[in-house]
């Protein structure tokens, strides 16, 4: 019986899988299992247009599924072509050990604990038009504000990319930065908190963008193609709570939100959060900082300059939510929950210009 990373890039195989928990929605054509394999590596294996056979799947039974190929998209590792025929409940085959990252020829798929290097990635975005719409495919939609990195086996404090102008050279200079860390990091293990490729698309798509030109050397992009990536969707799901965040507190990880009202930046949050119905929070004077925050108060800090504006305390401000996601996937990958994730090659997945 093979594991899940022997699975050819060529032809679909058998794979024994234990389903853990069946993320069934009835309105989806595809959906979701979380799955164990021999090896104990701990997948999510997209399942297409499910039939009854995949409906009536048992949790913590073994299964053989076949055909079973590789995903070409950061949601799931593996997809599974329906079928009644394509699953058989087998009894539980013996248990092998995942072999170390050194002994494997160029593995398409790693455990997070088996990584050389883990390093916790956030991404955040600057919208390009007024309507703050972004498409994450079109990089004309969007440019990058912010790249922070945190090594999660190393007690070195964290590394903050943030835009300091608004022309688009102080954006390529924050690229080549990133491209220089990541150079010195291949093969390394990227965690990112979302639970999409959004994030390093997003990178990807910029860098491309870039790429070539007078900052940004060409082919900038490919230094992700080196890396696996990992994201803590499965962690919630496995530990039956209903986001991250309570996984985390669960954990005893200590999680706070970025407060506007821990920073004295000389304008009121209820001038630019408009009426509460367009909201995400229960109220404007809510201090939770959010995404639509950052995208307000970044055009300030990259604007002209206003008097009105502490632009030191809003520097402080913008960095701390951009990086704020370090600390958590930090202490998730610590401690140990995330060790048996299954992480794929980047040049696997479909980040494409």
């Amino acid at each position: 019986m093979i594991a899940s990373r022997e699975i050819p890039a060529e032809r679909g195989l058998e794979v024994p899988l234990r389903v853990d928990y069946v993320a069934d929605d009835p309105a989806e054509p595809t959906s979701m299992v979380y799955c164990t394999d021999i090896e104990g590596t701990e997948l999510r294996v997209a399942v297409q247009e499910p039939s009854a056979t995949e409906s009536s799947l048992e949790t913590g039974k073994w299964y053989r599924f076949d055909r079973v190929v590789r995903s070409r998209s950061l949601g799931a590792q593996l997809v599974f072509p329906s079928g009644n025929s394509g699953v058989e409940r087998i009894e539980a085959p013996e248990p092998q050990t995942h072999p170390p990252l050194a002994e494997l020829d160029t593995p398409w798929l790693v455990q997070l604990g088996a990584s050389d290097e883990r390093i916790a990635v956030t991404v955040q975005p600057r919208p390009t038009d007024e309507a703050g719409g972004i498409r994450v495919e079109d990089p004309e939609t969007y440019e990058i504000a912010a790249v922070c990195f945190a090594y999660c086996d190393r007690s070195s404090d964290a590394t903050v990319y943030h835009r300091e102008e608004p022309d688009t050279r102080d954006e390529q200079l924050l690229l080549e930065h990133v491209v220089e860390d990541l150079s010195e990091a291949e093969g390394a293990t990227l965690v990112t908190r979302g639970y999409d490729r959004f994030p390093l698309e997003m990178l990807y798509q910029r860098l491309a963008q870039a790429s070539g030109g007078d900052v940004v050397g060409t082919g900038a992009e490919r230094v992700l193609n080196g890396c696996f990536h990992a994201t803590p969707e499965s962690v919630p799901v496995r530990s039956e709570a209903d986001t991250v965040v309570e996984a985390a507190r669960q954990l005893g990880i200590e999680v706070d939100p970025v407060l506007l009202s821990d920073y004295d930046i000389g304008i009121d949050r209820a001038d630019w959060r408009g009426e509460v119905d367009t909201m995400p929070l229960s109220d404007v004077s809510d201090p939770r900082m959010t995404d639509g925050d950052y995208a307000t108060l970044v055009e300030r800090y990259l604007g002209p300059e206003d008097g009105s504006v502490d632009s030191v305390q809003l520097a402080h401000c913008l960095k701390a939510y951009a990086s704020a996601d370090l600390g958590l996937l930090r202490e998730l990958v610590a401690h140990g929950t995330m060790d048996r994730l299954g992480c794929p090659r980047l040049s696997e997945r479909r980040l494409k210009r």
